[in-house]
């Protein structure tokens, strides 16, 4: 299980769930700029919108597993969680060329199947060491900002959305994006991807 590394280089890896968005996922990518960060898309969204998706990819960013759908695993079947998955895994590869390193659940949750599944199909399970809870109601972009910060130390994964919540969410953590890279660079630390991320580990 992947939720931070050990490092004493000074990187974190921002981490993006549920889209991609046409509403959104470009706004991500203009205020990210040279800012690296893994999105964690849904395979439903990636075969509606696999342009966004290579927009991502195009941008020098990472595209990583976050299911097929944003239904809760508790729902799925052993044997509906490994087709659901697979057919994500699927779905991105086609569209991002490679297969997605990282696999996330929807809510952070793993049932037995998709635990098993999931380095099968050779994406490494992953979830996060600090979260902005961006997608609630009361998340302002201050809040979203302070809580991202909060956690932000050497091999952090920190976890956002660019996608979903309550209503107007990813506008609200949009709106936080700058404070945050700021924030980030106050504090010498820079954004890389996952996959970079996990190399420097010790």
């Amino acid at each position: 299980m992947l939720y931070e590394v050990d490092t004493s280089e000074p990187i974190v890896a921002l981490t993006f769930d549920d889209g991609p968005d046409p509403a959104y996922t470009e706004g991500f990518l203009e205020v990210l700029g040279r800012a690296p960060s893994t999105f964690f898309s849904l395979g439903e969204r990636v075969r509606r919108w696999p342009d966004l998706v290579k927009a991502v990819i195009a941008a020098g960013h990472e595209v990583a597993c976050h299911g097929d759908t944003h239904r809760s695993l508790a729902a799925h079947t052993p044997g509906g969680t490994k087709d659901a998955l697979a057919r994500a895994r699927d779905s991105i590869a086609e569209t991002a060329g490679e297969i997605p390193r990282y696999y996330r659940p929807a809510f952070g949750y793993f049932n037995l199947a998709a635990w098993i599944a999931a380095p099968r199909l050779g994406m490494r399970r992953t979830l996060w060491s600090s979260w902005a809870r961006d997608w609630e109601a009361g998340a302002t972009p201050e809040l979203i900002a302070s809580r991202t910060l909060r956690g932000a130390r050497p091999g952090a994964i920190l976890l956002l959305h660019d996608s979903d919540g309550s209503p107007d969410a990813p506008a609200r953590t949009l709106a936080a994006m700058p404070a945050i890279l700021d924030g980030l660079a106050e504090r010498g630390l820079r954004c890389v991807t996952l996959t970079v991320l996990e190399k420097r580990g010790r």
